[in-house]
């Protein structure tokens, strides 16, 4: 995935899905993120200030809005 794919301002604060290339995923809302040598770095809404998920873009298949199953 290329950097302007990733995010849009309209995905934070929303429920969004982000896919992985094995197929799982993760389900969650939000809040900011940063981008940085290849890895996308998010803060999700329920967090202290040491809560970051790191993601390398290689392991992305996609990033969505999260409608429920």
């Amino acid at each position: 995935m290329d950097k302007d794919e990733v995010f849009m301002k309209g995905y934070l604060n929303t429920d969004i899905k982000i896919t992985f290339l094995d197929n799982l995923h993760v389900v969650g809302m939000y809040v900011s993120y940063y981008y940085f040598n290849n890895v996308i770095v998010i803060m999700p809404e329920y967090t202290h200030d040491d809560t970051r998920l790191l993601i390398p873009m290689s392991a992305i298949k996609s990033i969505e809005p999260y409608l429920g199953d």
